[in-house]
């Protein structure tokens, strides 16, 4: 069987997606925010955010793929493949929570800050913005160690290899 290509892919697709989160959030959207101003940001980043999470679904999909086929087919250690899918399925998970749910809601809320009739509505919109926009970070960062904690049984899993 051809294990060391679905181990490839499923250790290339962990760590694109952990790069991924890693380098948006610790240097794309903090340059953005220091270099353009609140409103011209804010639009740039509701152009790149479909597509961020897109770029971690692809990655979910092939490293789901990946385990689920070393997770039947392999001899080794079928605990640690099932906390590998266990593992790649929150992730996925809650990247199709936060990219297709919450992100569109965070959009329309984002939009009621602007448009509000009224100054009590505005806040309004602004208190459900920024509760929003707290549970859309802490999901970015349970992704990104729940990616840590798959790269890591990765390195476990290959140094008994």
């Amino acid at each position: 069987m051809l294990r060391w290509l679905f181990q490839f892919l499923l250790t290339l697709a962990l760590s694109i997606w952990v790069g991924t989160i890693a380098f948006f959030s610790a240097v794309i959207a903090p340059t953005i925010f220091q270099t353009m101003d609140r409103a011209a940001a804010g639009k740039l980043l509701a152009e790149i955010f479909p597509r961020y999470y897109r770029a971690g679904v692809v990655c979910g999909l092939a490293a789901l793929l990946s385990v689920l086929v070393l997770f039947l087919f392999e001899s080794g250690s079928r605990g640690m493949r099932f906390l590998q899918t266990i593992l790649v399925l929150a992730m996925l998970g809650t990247t199709l929570y936060a990219g297709w749910m919450l992100e569109p809601r965070i959009h329309r809320v984002k939009e009621e800050r602007v448009s509000g009739l009224t100054q009590a509505a505005r806040d309004d919109a602004q208190k459900r913005f920024d509760a929003l926009h707290a549970r859309s970070v802490q999901l970015n960062g349970a992704i990104l160690a729940l990616g840590l904690a798959g790269l890591g049984s990765l390195a476990v899993r290959s140094g008994k290899s």
